[in-house]
Formats: C-alpha cells, sequence, structure tokens
C-alpha cells in the first residue's frame, strides 16, 4: 500500500515488490521520503524506523500513510521538482576530468534555467485568471470588437452617401487638431497663472524679508539690551509682585468661601445680629481712626507724601500691568484669528490672494470659462442622448450574441467537445508563450523541449483514459445540475424563512428589552417609594411620640418634655443672655471714653518712667559708678 501511494506520489516508485529485493525496496523508500522531507516521530531512532520500514510495522507505516495522503498536492509537485533538481553526487576524483566538470557546469545551468522557466510558469498559473475568467473576458473582448466593427460600418455607411466626405474628413481632422491646440493653451494659461501667483509670492516674501531688515537696521546691542531689560523687568515685577498678590487675594477668597461653606446655614435672625456686629465694628473703627487724626497732626508726618507717591506708583504699576496682560491676551487672540482667516483663505482661494487687474484677468478667464463650460453641457447633452441610443443598441447585439453563444455551446455539448473554442485559443496562447520562451532561451533549453514533450504524451494518454470517464460523467453532470436546481430552490426558501424568523425574533428581542427596561424603571420606582414610606413612618412616629408628651407633660418631669417645651426654654434662654450681652454692650460704651484717657495717662506714665531710665543709664555710662548705702543710691564723680 505504501509503494502504491509512493507511485502515486511519483510513477518512479511503481514497481511490484513480490519481485523486488526488500533491502532494495527499504532503500528505494528511505530515498523517495528523504526526497519528500519526511520527518520521522523524535522518540523513532533511524535504525528502528528502517527496521519498522522492513518489516512493515504499523506503528512505522501508518504515520507516513497520514501524512502521505494529507499533503499528496504538495508532495506531488516536490517530487516533480526533484526529479530535475537533484543533483546527482559525483565523486571528486571524477569531479577533476576536465570534461565531466564542464558537462556539470552545464548541468548546473540547466537546473538554474529550469528554476526560472518554472518560476515563470508557476507565476502564470497563479496570475489569477482562471479558465471561466478568460473566457468572460473573450466574450466581452468580442462583443466589443462586434460594437466597434459594426460602429465602424454604420459610420462608413453614412460617410458613403456624403459627396465630400473628403473636406468632412479634413475639416475633423483639423477641428480634432484646434481642440488639441486649445486643451495645449489652457494648459499654458494655467501654468501662467501658477507662475504669476508663485513670483507675486515670492514678491510678497522679498518684502517682508526687506521690511524686516530694514527695521533691524536701526536696532543696536545696546539698544536690543535695553528693550530686553525692560521686558524682563515687566515679566519680574509681574511674576514677584503682581501674580503672588493676586494668588493671595483668591486664596483669601477661597478660604473664606470654605469657611462659609463649612459653616452651618443661617437664619434670618442670625444674619441679622451679624449684619448689626458689622455695622457697630465699622463705626468703632471710623471712631479710632478719627481719634487718631485728632490726636496726631497729619502735617508733622515727613514721610506721608513719599507714601503717597509710593502708593501712587504702585496704583500706576498694576495699572499697567493689567493692560499689558489684556493687551497681551488681545493680540494672542488676534494672532489666532489671523491664522485662521489665512488657514480658511488658503483652502479657498489658494496660496495667494488677487488683487487689481490680476482679478479683473481673473474674472475676465472665469467668464470664458463659463460661457465654453455651457458650450461643453450642450455637447455633452447631445453625446447622452446619442449614448443612450448606442446603449440600447449594444444591450440588443449583446442578447443575439449571448443566444449565439448559448447555441454553439449546445452544439458544443452534442459533438462531445464542450468548451472546444476556450480551450483551442487557450492551448494557441500557450503555444504562443512557449514559442516565446523557447525563442528567448535557445538550444539551452533541448532538455526542457523533451520533457514538455514527454508531458504532453502523458497528458495524451491519461485523455485517452479519461475519455469512457467523461462519457460516464455527462449523465452524471445533468444529475449535478438538476440536484444544484433544486438545492437552489431550497435554499431560497430556506432564506426567506430564515430571514422572517430572525426579523421576529429582532422584534422579540427588542420587546423583551423594552420590558426589562420597564421591570427595572419600576424595581427603582418601588425601591425609592418604600424608602421614602419609611421616612415618612419614621417621621410620623416623632410626631405622635411628640403629641404625646405635649399632651402629657407634667411641670416636674424634664426627661419627658417635648421638644417644642425644650426649643421654647432654649429661646428663653438665648433671649437672657442676648439681653445681657447688650447691656454689658452699653456699660462698655459708656466707660469706653475714661477707659480710653485712663490707658493713655498710663502708657505715657510707663513711656516717661522708661524715658528717665534710659537717661540715668546712660548718665551712669558716661560720668561715674554708683553706691548703694541704706538703700538710696550714690553718685560719685571720678
Amino acid at each position: 500500500v505504501l509503494t502504491d501511494v509512493l507511485a502515486e506520489v511519483d510513477p518512479r516508485n511503481k514497481v511490484d515488490i513480490r519481485g523486488e529485493d526488500p533491502e532494495q525496496t527499504a532503500i528505494r523508500m528511505l530515498e523517495m521520503l528523504r526526497v519528500l522531507k519526511y520527518k520521522p516521530a523524535p522518540d523513532v531512532t533511524p535504525t528502528m524506523f528502517r527496521q519498522g520500514l522492513v518489516q512493515g510495522d504499523k506503528h512505522i507505516i501508518h504515520p507516513i500513510l497520514d501524512w502521505l495522503l494529507q499533503n499528496m498536492t504538495d508532495l506531488k509537485k516536490r517530487a516533480y521538482l526533484a526529479h530535475y533538481l537533484v543533483k546527482v553526487d559525483v565523486p571528486l576524483e571524477i569531479m577533476t576530468d576536465s570534461e565531466v566538470s564542464t558537462l556539470y557546469d552545464q548541468y548546473d545551468r540547466l537546473i538554474e534555467d529550469f528554476k526560472t522557466i518554472h518560476k515563470e510558469s508557476e507565476m502564470l498559473k497563479n496570475s489569477g485568471y482562471s479558465t471561466s475568467e478568460l473566457r468572460a473576458d473573450l466574450e466581452i473582448m468580442e462583443r466589443e470588437k462586434n460594437i466597434v466593427v459594426k460602429r465602424i460600418e454604420r459610420m462608413q455607411h453614412k460617410v458613403e452617401n456624403i459627396h465630400n466626405k473628403d473636406a468632412m474628413l479634413e475639416a475633423t481632422h483639423a477641428l480634432r487638431v484646434e481642440r488639441r491646440e486649445k486643451s495645449i493653451a489652457n494648459q499654458k494659461q494655467e501654468q501662467q497663472a501658477a507662475l504669476n501667483q508663485t513670483e507675486q509670492r515670492v514678491q510678497r516674501l522679498q518684502q517682508q524679508l526687506k521690511e524686516m531688515r530694514h527695521a533691524a537696521m536701526g536696532a543696536t546691542p545696546k539698544g536690543l539690551l535695553q528693550r530686553l531689560e525692560e521686558e524682563t523687568n515687566v515679566n519680574m515685577y509681574i511674576v514677584k509682585q503682581k501674580l503672588p498678590k493676586e494668588i493671595d487675594t483668591r486664596s483669601k477668597e477661597v478660604d473664606i468661601l470654605q469657611l462659609v461653606l463649612s459653616e452651618p446655614a443661617m437664619g434670618r435672625a442670625e444674619l441679622d445680629a451679624l449684619n448689626t456686629k458689622i455695622q457697630a465694628v465699622n463705626n468703632e473703627v471710623n471712631q479710632l481712626v478719627e481719634r487718631h487724626l485728632a490726636t496726631n497732626n497729619p502735617a508733622d508726618d515727613k514721610l506721608a507724601p513719599f507714601r503717597q507717591q509710593a502708593a501712587i506708583i504702585a496704583r500706576k504699576k498694576e495699572t499697567t500691568a493689567e493692560q499689558l496682560t489684556e493687551l497681551r491676551s488681545k493680540l494672542s487672540a488676534l494672532e489666532e484669528e489671523l491664522q485662521e482667516k489665512r488657514n480658511q483663505l488658503q483652502e479657498f482661494a489658494g496660496d495667494t490672494v488677487l488683487r487689481g487687474e490680476e482679478f479683473k484677468r481673473y474674472v475676465n478667464k472665469l467668464r470664458g470659462r463659463s460661457s465654453l463650460y455651457k458650450r461643453h453641457r450642450a455637447e455633452l447633452s447631445a453625446l447622452k442622448a446619442e449614448a443612450g441610443v448606442l446603449t440600447r443598441t449594444v444591450e440588443i447585439l449583446k442578447a443575439r450574441d449571448e443566444t449565439i453563444l448559448r447555441g454553439l455551446a449546445v452544439e458544443e455539448a452534442q459533438k462531445g467537445v464542450s468548451g472546444f473554442r476556450a480551450t483551442e485559443e487557450r492551448l494557441v496562447e500557450v503555444s504562443g508563450e512557449k514559442a516565446n520562451i523557447d525563442h528567448e532561451k535557445g538550444q539551452t533549453l533541448e532538455e526542457m523541449s523533451a520533457l514538455v514533450l514527454e508531458l504532453t504524451q502523458r497528458i495524451a494518454s491519461k485523455k485517452a483514459q479519461l475519455a469512457p470517464i467523461i462519457k460516464e460523467l455527462r449523465p452524471l453532470r445533468e444529475k449535478c445540475q438538476e440536484l444544484t436546481a433544486e438545492y437552489e430552490q431550497k435554499k431560497h426558501i430556506y432564506d426567506t424563512t430564515a430571514a422572517g424568523l430572525e426579523s421576529a425574533t429582532a422584534k422579540l428581542e427588542q420587546e423583551v428589552r423594552t420590558l426589562r427596561e420597564e421591570i427595572r424603571s419600576s424595581e427603582s420606582k418601588y425601591h425609592l417609594l418604600q424608602a421614602e414610606s419609611v421616612i415618612n413612618q419614621v417621621k410620623l412616629d416623632q410626631l405622635a411620640e411628640e403629641m404625646r408628651r405635649y399632651v402629657g407633660n407634667t411641670a416636674g418631669s424634664e426627661k419627658t418634655k417635648s421638644l417644642r417645651d425644650q426649643l421654647t426654654q432654649k429661646i428663653n434662654e438665648q433671649e437672657k443672655l442676648s439681653r445681657q450681652l447688650k447691656e454689658d454692650q452699653r456699660i462698655v460704651k459708656e466707660n469706653q471714653a475714661n477707659r480710653s484717657q485712663q490707658m493713655k495717662l498710663w502708657t505715657d506714665l510707663q513711656k516717661l518712667l522708661e524715658c528717665k531710665k534710659r537717661c540715668l543709664e546712660e548718665a551712669k555710662q558716661r560720668s561715674g559708678t554708683v553706691h548703694r548705702e541704706k538703700g538710696a543710691e550714690t553718685l560719685v564723680l571720678q
């Protein structure tokens, strides 16, 4: 069985093993498997593999058969190529002969030529042109050819009745030449316009360069450094003074807002109390300021003008910095807008903008093109009408051609030569290609020609063997066509039923999704209502407990007081505290003037004593020492 399979791969292995030596059989099989690049299992040693192959061990034979039958097509191709590409082993002592070496080099060149031809053949086979596609292409080309021939005949028939056809042909030729010249002139004009635009762009860029150079002519290193220093000073002021103040202000605002946010919500009474307190503090501050101004004469302050001047300069700096920041933001916004407008202009009008005479020429050019467009549109309408007539004619001719081709196919089928015409054309093409290849390769491919002849003979013998099988295959083809038609009908019914079921399933799935969404929404509403019910029940219980405590409350029971009583008691306590605080505030306001005066006197006394102490210490350091006798200090002059 293994020999028969190998013979199917390579006919040279088709031998009767009953008359062959077992050792020779093993050598032949091993050589064939080596050529086919078969790899035994990793746990099988070469000795075990050889013995199993000689003895016919199923653990060795079955994997080989499985591998051969799975890769039959590739192995046939490999065996075919091995017959020509596996080089003959020539001993080195024989290769020393000059004639043998020359023949071996020629043998190598023939192998390389065979590789090249085989690659070209495979490329032709794998080029994607199947017989049906080539046949369809040939039919299309044939129909197009017939259409063109008939059109030429129709035009010749029309021209025959014209007495001045030569003049008309000359006029047509002149018209074609004129149209071509006009097209070239239009192209030249377009190229000239593009050249003009490019030159204008170059001129504009040169002008910009000139302006930039002119602006840089008066600039000196000292001026540039001075300008950079000014910009640096401005930026330093913004970074070190303005921005930290703004950041500090924003931070304070954020802290205040966070403090307000963290405090509990305040009622109307608390807000009124805070406003009253703020107003009282403001009044107190104003009184202190007025008192300070009354006690301290502003005319005696020598630093006041400088402080005022410094404040004015600081305000000017802040105003200038704010204006600079605003102008920079406006400049960046205008630059972005300008860039956007330039991009839009470039999208709509190209790289340049036409002005003056150029714009007028462009408008005139557009008018000329508009008239040309209208004339061409009229010609296109006439051509479309003629194309409609020609398309209908082509359809009629195609229908007739298809009828003729079907009749020809039926005749070929009746004669038993289906596809003879296409096969003959293909054989002619292949013969032509083969002749071209043989012409290019010359005499070096004589052996390959013999090989092709041998293959042709084998193909002829195979065709002779397949002829009775083809005759038996014809009724089977008819049956296959009937089964194919029945299959198509059943498939159509199945597709229709499947489409209906899919649409019904999709509708049901949509309904299920809708119902699931409704269930999910209803469940969420149910849980929400249940939670609200629990909250309301808790509130009702609290209300019932409050009513019970309010109705059954006694004077001596502190623990069972209702919330209303407790809140009333707290309100009374806060009112008492508020009255006490107002009384304290009144007393403080009445005694404020006396206490402030007393505080001032004590402060002046403290300053006087400190001044005396300082004077005494300075006198000690200047003129002498102090002796303490009986609790008194005596100054001894040196």
